[in-house]
């Protein structure tokens, strides 16, 4: 019996490519396709509790909005409070991973953990990163093609979202605050919410995506009446009502 080879993608119908006796569907936006990146990603940055499972009951539809989840949404979707506060914790952890950590986890072919690790020997961030630098790591060409094209796509489409500092030393400011905050609502003071949280974490800050009886300030700029602000005013938290000032005035305290 003759096997028919299939042209389209079984999951997207998109246009399936064969290269070297294989097929491939080249649909970025591949629901099978997201589901494995999305996996990788949270396997490759450690998040416990990121499972297949999870990520399927989460729906998400990018690899940003890992970073955007709301507590009472996650209990929606996983139906347990305990679970939720979990992961949390786990993504908030995740995103002090420093940059030989973060490049594998973003599904770019050939760029592995070794390939990650060559390159942050000669970079101090991921800005540093051009064909010369992946030459002085060592990195093959089509290592080097591959990463280079995805700095220049995907990767400049997604930056604004995403909390890294993308730095190879990605260790805590030596005179760390150790204070929690949480935001709210639309920033005035910062374009995003990644801005804003990078700000507040090189100040030494630690920034959650709920609030706790832990959390020591809510950045609410805008006074919606969240639900995080009227559990802020009941356990008696300290607002802040615009960020930028609050950190330069942190400076001189």
């Amino acid at each position: 019996m003759k096997i028919k080879i299939p042209t389209n993608c079984p999951c997207c119908e998109y246009t399936l490519e064969l290269v070297n006796d294989q097929l491939f569907c080249r649909n970025q936006a591949c629901g099978a396709q997201l589901g494995k990146k999305l996996e990788h990603f949270c396997k490759t940055l450690g998040i416990k509790g990121m499972g297949a499972k999870t990520l399927e009951k989460l729906q998400l539809s990018d690899i940003t909005e890992i970073y955007y989840l709301e507590l009472d949404e996650i209990i929606t979707a996983l139906g347990s409070e305990k679970i939720a506060v979990k992961l949390l914790d786990e993504i908030n952890r995740s995103r002090n991973s420093d940059l030989a950590t973060i490049l594998p986890a973003f599904s770019i072919p050939l760029v592995g953990n070794t390939a990650a690790q060559k390159i942050s020997k000669v970079v101090h961030s991921i800005d540093d990163i051009t064909q010369e630098k992946c030459k002085q790591a060592g990195l093959g060409e089509k290592v080097t093609n591959n990463l280079i094209s995805w700095l220049e796509t995907d990767f400049q489409e997604m930056k604004e979202f995403l909390p890294f500092s993308f730095t190879v030393d990605n260790k805590p400011v030596a005179n760390a605050i150790g204070e929690v905050v949480c935001i709210t609502g639309k920033l005035t003071s910062f374009k995003t919410k990644s801005e804003a949280t990078k700000a507040l974490e090189n100040a030494g800050f630690k920034v959650t995506e709920s609030v706790t009886k832990q959390t020591n300030y809510l950045v609410d700029e805008d006074n919606k009446g969240s639900s995080k602000r009227i559990k802020a005013d009941q356990l008696g938290i300290t607002i802040i009502k615009n960020l930028l000032h609050f950190l330069n005035e942190k400076k001189y305290d």
